[in-house]
This record gives C-alpha cells, sequence and structure tokens, in this order.
C-alpha cells in the first residue's frame, strides 16, 4: 500500500505505511522524524524519546496481531502504538 498524506497525518509524520513479503499491512519507521507529537488530551507537545518498528504487536484498540510502531517519550511514562490494521495511534496507560 503506498503511503498518502492522510495515512501519514494518522501517524504524525512517523511512520510509513507498507506491506509485507506475506502481504499484511506493517508501519515503518521515517528517516526525518519530528522532535514532538501532541498530546490526544491537552494538545501540548510530547517530545520524542524514541521510535521502534516494525515491531509485532497485538493492538491494544483493533486487536489484531501487526507490524506497527512503538514510541515512547521524554519526561511522560506512556507509550503509544501506531497500528497498521486499524490506522491510528493507540495511546498505552503509563506504569
Amino acid at each position: 500500500m503506498p503511503p498518502t498524506s492522510s495515512h501519514t497525518d494518522r501517524f504524525f509524520g512517523l511512520f510509513v505505511p507498507e506491506t509485507t513479503n506475506a502481504g499484511l499491512p506493517s508501519l515503518v519507521r521515517r528517516e526525518a522524524l519530528p522532535a514532538s507529537i501532541p498530546d490526544p488530551g491537552t494538545g501540548q507537545p510530547l517530545r520524542i524519546a524514541t521510535v521502534d518498528s516494525p515491531a509485532r504487536a497485538i493492538c491494544p484498540s483493533c486487536a489484531s496481531t501487526g507490524e506497527g510502531g512503538f514510541v515512547s517519550f521524554v519526561g511522560d511514562l506512556r507509550l503509544a502504538y501506531a497500528c497498521p490494521a486499524c490506522l491510528q495511534i493507540v495511546w498505552l496507560p503509563g506504569a
């Protein structure tokens, strides 16, 4: 699946949708990453610490197994999972 602006916007410019050799959707980390993305509750910028993809996981929103991506943040214990199946970022609670 070629990347489109609507898919890229959903992932705040962090990931590009691709298809694996097995024909399954996957997300690949972009080379040039933004320094921060907006907090879903406040809209304030959260500084990105790490971006990991493709990362095989079960999406907490749609329960699909896929090769998405994880994002961690500086000074924030939450993680975000970008799902290639439901095409959204799912925020996971911090510890």
